[in-house]
């Protein structure tokens, strides 16, 4: 939201006695997600497991990852992953409506997509075990479609749970992926041409979903903004796949890579552009704080790497592409930790390619750490968030 948008006069009263002004989006965003964890806490989601704060866990740790940093999430998921468990969401229960087994499903879901972001950023985490763990997938359909009763035929397409069932198939992709290039065994020409083969098939199957004659729809905003984001995963992916390949000093150099890793360098930095600048886009700004913003610095990384190892070419055209995220990158550094430690990098790679126009920031951008601030850890362990009233039959673990 802008700053100016009517409908915080109604959240800023009721955060701060301080006058609207002295407040920007942002310290209200990060005050209402600190509330959120106060909640959370309060529900004494440690210890009592319901399925209500099983589903508002995943949210808060959703938007720690796209707000903040996929790491802020990391100790949370791993409480949700057990969560999940303990509710059976990854098994079906008898006696359940269809309306609540696809609940369950899509929370399942949903924490499978979690874990894509800490495979793909922390590639050397193997998530695999994950893919062990048997689980029905919900239903491909709307909302709307899905009552007490049963599931009705969706008609339209795409549904509101096609991009779910997008992210899950990357999920399984990427962990494949990820476990591969990280395991012991070096990463070889033919596993390169499969693993590429099945990115572009992915490819091929959201541009079938969300564009219309191999264009964006640009009358849908959440299609082209879906198509945008689904396509960002797939460029990270290439980037990681063609890394070992893409350096002429590289024993197992090829050329191909080489070109691949400049061309989804140059997507991932496009796509952060039109997030950041197209109005159709507006709603999905946000994004660019946290995940979207790794991969594409990821990408500035990559491309500046090609760029030293074969400086030949005309060269400009990827050098003012880096120069424009670092100023992107600037000005969202108000409202991201992230965006701030990403544009001081990004200075410090053009310094290094003779490219800067100006030195990198000496002053620290000062943001608040969310999880720190949570609550101090002795609270955490407090007794009086316990039930010791077992009345025998361990009431600690019920709602």
């Amino acid at each position: 939201m802008d700053a100016s948008d009517p409908r915080l006069l109604y959240i800023w009263p009721t955060i701060s006695d301080s006058p609207a002004q002295d407040f920007t989006t942002t310290s209200v965003s990060r005050r209402l997600l600190q509330a959120s964890m106060s909640c959370l806490l309060q529900d004494q989601f440690f210890i009592r497991h319901k399925f209500s704060t099983f589903e508002a866990l995943l949210m808060l740790i959703y938007s720690l990852s796209h707000n903040e940093s996929v790491d802020q999430g990391w100790a949370l998921l791993g409480m949700a992953l057990n969560m999940g468990i303990a509710l059976r969401c990854n098994a079906d229960s008898r006696g359940m409506n269809p309306l609540e087994t696809q609940r369950r499903r899509r929370c399942w879901a949903g924490l499978l997509t979690l874990h894509t972001y800490q495979g793909i950023l922390f590639r050397d985490v193997d998530m695999s075990f994950l893919l062990d763990i048997k689980a029905t997938m919900p239903a491909d359909v709307n909302d709307l479609d899905i009552t007490e009763d049963g599931i009705a035929d969706s008609f339209s397409q795409p549904t509101q749970m096609s991009v779910m069932m997008a992210k899950i198939r990357l999920f399984r992709l990427s962990t494949h992926i990820c476990r591969h290039i990280s395991g012991p065994v070096q990463l070889d020409q033919s596993s390169l041409q499969n693993f590429n083969s099945a990115i572009a098939e992915e490819q091929a199957k959201w541009d079938s979903t969300y564009m219309i004659d191999g264009s964006p729809n640009i009358l849908d905003q959440t299609a082209y903004g879906y198509w945008c984001v689904l396509q960002s995963y797939a460029h990270h992916l290439y980037l990681l796949l063609h890394r070992p390949f893409h350096h002429t000093k590289s024993p197992c150099f090829l050329p191909e890579s080489r070109e691949r890793c400049l061309s989804s360098a140059m997507a991932l930095i496009s796509i952060h552009k039109q997030i950041y600048e197209a109005p159709l886009l507006r709603s999905f700004v946000w994004l660019l704080n946290g995940v979207t913003g790794l991969k594409v610095l990821h990408a500035a990384v990559a491309l500046n790497s090609c760029l030293l190892d074969k400086p030949s070419g005309d060269l400009e055209p990827y050098r003012e592409a880096i120069q424009s995220l670092a100023q992107r990158m600037e000005s969202l550094s108000s409202r991201s930790a992230m965006c701030a430690k990403s544009y001081r990098i990004l200075c410090h790679l053009q310094i290094q390619s003779s490219t800067a126009t100006a030195q990198p920031p000496n002053s620290e951008i000062q943001s608040e750490n969310t999880v720190e601030d949570w609550t101090d850890i002795r609270e955490w362990m407090d007794s009086d968030f316990v039930n010791w009233n077992l009345d025998g039959a361990f009431s600690i673990f019920t709602e």
